[in-house]
């Protein structure tokens, strides 16, 4: 039988010999197993549920692929019917509430589409209305969130200082080149991949700060949410977000939850991390402190900040120095090693003149694709200009549009026979 979590013919009803996924009980909320989607999304099992949504592993039939399928269930709204598939309202009266909530599912949608070309951002496939609600589809990612990985204590100060890095750097680009807070970072909601890619998911209370700085919502974290988050009037900006990053660096350390900004400002506090942890010094427990001030106008102003600071004391910025390299892979084998100038493009085509060559390979375009390594943002950076596509883990590139992606990326050029490996 075909496996509802890696799609293979291991499956005898009950365990998959390939996986080791174990059937259990149905839920009745959930989609039936092996539906498909809009004609090509096989549903697979459930990944989760929230109050208005359900997310599955699903299986692209066009692209081959594993994907995350998250559909529109508000619960307490709405109900399965009996197919198994197609939903219905619980109560007439709140019709208009459904269909906001869907426009505003869209929204979320949207919003991570415009961010597709930052690496550390989940990457949006698909979008669409069918069976009486709404769906988008994701990348499917191989990993744990870092409140599943966190081991007692906290985790190596070496291995949370690289995630905090990565995943900070990104947000940062998130601020400042598209201007959406994300509202929600928390260790639910940080991703850490089997190929040390680290991803933000879960949009559903993001904002575009360019466009307004009032009339928020109120959504939060216990823990993880500045004092400006308890209020709908308060201004909100990339310092909101800092927040919550910090604090979810503090829990990488400690496994502990900082005391809720509220209670905080009625006095209650944190153990500072230079006495929760004897390995961390005291200015590195000084800038996260600076992060977590209550009042937004005490605290670290932006992330890229924050970051800054975290790589001087700790030594990360020394990478700024090493070598890059842009490494050719055709059918599996390494064919060429280009070291990378800062700040230079670099052009990969199918001429033995590229700069990055991928000579004589026929899907390859001539001027396929551009690579940069961006001294500023310590990245490195594409641009497609192909016919057959550049895929940045499985998702394919827009032209001439501009990609900020992390070493542990997967870059195919055309499928999955060209490859570039990037990186020191």
């Amino acid at each position: 039988m075909l496996c509802p979590n890696c799609f293979t013919y291991n499956f005898d009803g009950q365990v998959c010999s390939n996986c080791g996924f174990l059937m259990e009980g149905d839920n009745l909320e959930d989609m039936k197993i092996f539906y498909k989607l809009k004609n090509r999304y096989l549903i697979g099992r459930s990944l989760g549920a929230g109050g208005f949504g359900i997310t599955y592993i699903a299986y692209d039939t066009k692209n081959d692929c594993r994907v995350c399928v998250k559909e529109y269930f508000p619960m307490g709204l709405v109900v399965r019917s009996n197919d198994g598939v197609t939903i219905h309202y619980t109560r007439q009266n709140r019709i208009e509430e459904f269909r906001h909530g869907i426009e505003r599912f869209m929204e979320e949608a949207k919003i991570i589409g415009e961010l597709n070309n930052i690496s550390g951002v989940v990457k949006i496939v698909d979008c669409f209305e069918e069976n009486g609600t709404a769906y988008y589809v994701m990348e499917y990612l191989d990993g744990l969130s870092l409140k599943r990985i966190v081991p007692p204590g906290g985790m190596p100060l070496e291995t949370a200082n690289e995630i905090i890095r990565k995943i900070g750097r990104n947000i940062d680009i998130v601020h400042k080149e598209k201007g959406y807070l994300h509202r929600d970072i928390s260790p639910e909601n940080i991703m850490v991949l089997s190929s040390g890619r680290v991803v933000l998911i879960d949009f559903g209370s993001a904002k575009n700060f360019f466009l307004s700085s009032s009339n928020y919502t109120i959504t939060l974290k216990h823990g993880f949410a500045p004092i400006e988050q308890y209020s709908t009037t308060d201004t909100q900006g990339p310092f909101t977000d800092l927040y919550a990053l910090a604090s979810t660096y503090y829990y990488m350390l400690t496994k502990k939850v900082i005391p809720r900004a509220p209670d905080r400002l009625a006095g209650v506090e944190y153990e500072p991390l230079h006495s929760a942890r004897h390995d961390i010094s005291r200015s590195l427990s000084d800038v996260v402190d600076r992060a977590l001030a209550i009042d937004p106008k005490n605290r670290t102003k932006t992330v890229g900040e924050f970051i800054d600071e975290l790589e001087e004391i700790v030594g990360e910025s020394g990478e700024e120095s090493n070598a890059h390299y842009v490494k050719v892979y055709i059918d599996g084998q390494e064919t060429s090693r280009i070291k990378v100038e800062p700040d230079k493009w670099l052009t990969a085509g199918c001429l033995p003149s590229s700069d990055i060559p991928f000579t004589g390979c026929q899907s390859v375009s001539r001027v396929h694709c551009n690579v940069m390594f961006d001294s500023y943002k310590q990245r490195f950076c594409l641009e497609d200009h192909s016919t057959n596509g550049t895929y940045i883990n499985n998702v394919r590139m827009n032209k001439d549009m501009r990609y900020y992606v992390e070493e542990t990326d997967i870059i195919l050029l055309a499928n999955t026979r060209y490859r570039l490996i990037l990186g020191g």
